[in-house]
């Protein structure tokens, strides 16, 4: 018999590894880096054409905490594209338009060099 946190465990790593394969099948690198030094580091560091976006993987229904917030807002800050969600659709979506905007940036950049 699963107990529930069993069963919530699984639910949440199915859901990163959709997330996973997504990334993969539109050329987005997709790491889990675990800092020691900083527990709230976002779960997922994604890389693509010289670009970074850092996101939060929430369980549905649960947000971040206030260090994880403070996290991701620094990081914007900072000039990183950094977020969370506690949906599939919604991080997809998120990945989608990023890349989309670093293409359309990269194509703009080639245009200008040509």
């Amino acid at each position: 018999m699963v107990q529930g946190g069993d069963s919530v465990a699984m639910l949440e790593r199915r859901v990163e590894e959709k997330f996973l394969e997504y990334c993969l099948s539109i050329g987005v690198q997709c790491k889990k880096l675990r800092l020691a030094s900083e527990a709230s580091w976002p779960d997922r560091t994604l890389m693509y054409r010289g670009r970074v976006m850092f996101i939060e993987l929430k369980r549905k229904g649960e947000k971040p905490t206030p260090l994880q917030l403070y996290t991701i807002e620094r990081l914007t800050r900072d000039g990183f594209t950094a977020g969370w969600s506690d949906t599939l659709e919604y991080m997809i979506s998120a990945v989608t338009q990023w890349r989309d905007s670093v293409d359309k940036e990269h194509n703009d950049l080639a245009r200008i060099r040509s």
